[in-house]
């Protein structure tokens, strides 16, 4: 009836590592939220595990999704700087 909420697998260090990378590439302060998850795909054709980040920078949310599991993610699947007004959430739903 209930699904558990517990990470499949030890994932902690590769979280911290993804965190750094944003905190690093955007200048986010140390002080603000970067929410870091791996979750199941759930849609035919799309790959079985992805990788949302959701952060917050001058009171903006943004957010990205990698189609990876978290502990394939690397710097090279963040955008550069200046393409972060293209990760802002304006609230739309998800198109994947």
């Amino acid at each position: 009836m209930f699904k558990r909420l517990v990470a499949e697998r030890n994932n902690l260090d590769d979280i911290s590592r993804i965190e750094k990378i944003y905190r690093n590439r955007f200048q986010i302060e140390s002080n603000a939220i970067i929410l870091v998850s791996e979750d199941t795909g759930n849609k035919p054709g799309f790959p079985p595990f992805e990788t949302n980040i959701i952060f917050w920078k001058n009171d903006i949310r943004y957010r990205q999704k990698i189609f990876l599991r978290v502990c394939e993610v690397t710097e090279d699947d963040v955008p550069i700087k200046w393409l972060l007004p293209s990760l802002e959430d304006n609230g739309d739903a998800d198109c994947c």
